[in-house]
């Protein structure tokens, strides 16, 4: 017969998940916005490397529109100072939730350390 999981560990371990989810959600978001800001800058350089007088067209819902090369670059920066301010939050973060992630499984294997001692002795063999 199975040996049922003491509450705390259980708390635990869910809690542990939790985070891990969160981390892992938070690695995504992360990822599609380091992709965006990676974009922004190879469409700036391209466009910082125009003739000041060069045509450029933004696409709106299903129309192009004429732009100053200018406009473009203003929009851009600010768009990427955005992408950067984003991803240092990120960092942030993912920093946190790695420490959070680090002290949860250290409590689990310390449960589970208590809980089941003779689990330890084998592992040690």
């Amino acid at each position: 017969m199975a040996e049922r999981i003491p509450p705390e560990l259980q708390k635990q371990i869910i809690r542990l998940q939790q985070i891990q989810d969160q981390l892992n959600k938070l690695l995504v978001e992360k990822s599609v916005v380091e992709n965006e800001l990676r974009e922004v800058n190879r469409v700036l350089e391209v466009v910082t490397s125009l003739q000041p007088d060069a045509i450029l067209y933004r696409g709106v819902s299903n129309l192009l529109i004429r732009t100053q090369k200018s406009d473009i670059e203003k929009e851009l920066n600010e768009r990427k100072e955005l992408l950067e301010l984003k991803v240092k939050s990120y960092q942030k973060q993912e920093a946190i939730l790695r420490k959070q992630l680090e002290d949860a499984q250290k409590l689990v294997n310390e449960s589970i350390a208590k809980y089941y001692p003779e689990a330890r002795k084998q592992q040690g063999a």
